[in-house]
């Protein structure tokens, strides 16, 4: 298994206890889809994944058009977000996946909305949301980015508020990204103009990254995560901008990272980062050593400008352009502090062809502030 030397659950444990544990898992190679899958959810239920408390499950598959039945059978019915991605496994099995469990909500809502899925984890003081669009009918990646953002728009409008103020991260996967990127880009960054969102009110966390659905004609899917209950001064962008240049300096619109404080522990989301200098340009151009090295610095600096370390880090998924790269890459993250984190890698080429690896987290640690409610 390629990340047979990194743990494969982490719990971030406070005052009261295990309150969150995120799971990074891939399947053995070698044999088919079915056996695959029955196996890892086998070894996931056994480190107590799959309980009342999953928030959010996500599965990286090899081939949705032809595995998402059998996916969605085998898996069951169950009362946590699910999302299905296609980014093969690096490492040559047909499925990963990636988990975080969210424990003593006092109570959880699955829901079907207007074409999509969203699903609430209730905390005393927040009400946590992850939400995703089913459908599509614009013909390009621009017109699909808007329709998600439209559909996102009636989501918060039902939790009480706008995409502005209520969605903190989202993950966007583009089909065919070498070609679909540029619309994805146009329709975001229209959104959020639309939105009155600048680089000084700031923009919302992201990763932008090849992937695809179960359905050929659909370009884009955007999982997005919400949370309502939070103050003024809660919610923090993660900059170092004389490591990493602003994405605006490039003519693209997102975060690259945010921490959401409360009073007992801090949240960071960390964007998709890849190896890429204070004025936009990429370092190392193809060496990916020196490249996955840069991405590990630009995360450390993002952590720790923001009151954390790497870590602090409870999950990541790395994405390679080329999966020849793997081991390359793997041996350099076991010799890093990503070797202590669960992690997933996947081929899913980045947004320019000269970047070879990009990589995203969550991070948790105790940095809260008594000014906020616990969450």
């Amino acid at each position: 298994m390629m990340t047979a030397n990194a743990p494969e659950q982490l719990e971030w444990s406070g005052k009261n206890g295990a309150e969150e544990r995120f799971f990074c898992m891939t399947a053995e190679p070698g044999a088919s889809f079915e056996e695959e899958l029955h196996s890892l959810m086998a070894r996931y239920r056994n480190l107590g994944g799959g309980e009342e408390d999953e928030f959010l499950l996500r599965f990286h598959v090899s081939d949705p058009v032809r595995q998402s039945a059998a996916l969605r059978r085998m898996i069951g019915e169950r009362n946590s977000y699910v999302s299905m991605v296609g980014q093969p496994p690096a490492n040559g099995a047909r499925v990963a996946l990636e988990a975080w469990h969210i424990g003593e909500m006092l109570g959880k809502r699955h829901m079907a909305e207007q074409g999509g899925t969203v699903v609430e984890a209730i905390r005393a003081h927040y009400r946590l949301f992850l939400a995703g669009k089913r459908e599509f009918s614009s013909p390009d990646s621009c017109g699909q980015m808007r329709e998600e953002f439209r559909w996102l728009d009636r989501i918060a409008a039902l939790q009480g508020g706008a995409v502005p103020d209520l969605i903190h991260r989202t993950w966007i996967y583009c089909r065919d990204i070498d070609n679909n990127y540029r619309g994805l880009v146009e329709g975001r960054n229209g959104c959020f103009d639309r939105y009155g969102l600048t680089p000084e009110s700031h923009f919302i966390a992201s990763t932008g990254i090849e992937g695809c659905t179960e359905l050929p004609g659909r370009l884009l899917h955007m999982d997005s995560l919400g949370i309502a209950g939070l103050e003024p001064g809660q919610v923090r962008y993660m900059e170092a901008p004389d490591y990493l240049s602003p994405t605006h300096v490039y003519r693209v619109a997102f975060e690259r990272g945010v921490r959401i404080v409360y009073g007992d522990r801090s949240h960071y989301f960390l964007s998709g980062t890849a190896s890429i200098d204070a004025e936009g340009n990429i370092v190392h151009p193809g060496d990916v050593v020196g490249q996955t090295a840069r991405t590990l610095e630009n995360m450390r600096v993002l952590m720790e400008r923001s009151g954390g370390s790497l870590s602090d880090l409870k999950q990541a998924v790395v994405y390679l352009r080329d999966w020849a790269d793997r081991e390359t890459v793997r041996n350099r993250l076991m010799d890093s502090p990503l070797a202590a984190v669960p992690h997933v890698m996947l081929k899913a080429p980045v947004c320019r062809p000269g970047w070879l690896v990009e990589i995203d987290g969550i991070a948790v640690n105790g940095a809260g502030e008594s000014a906020f409610a616990p969450l």
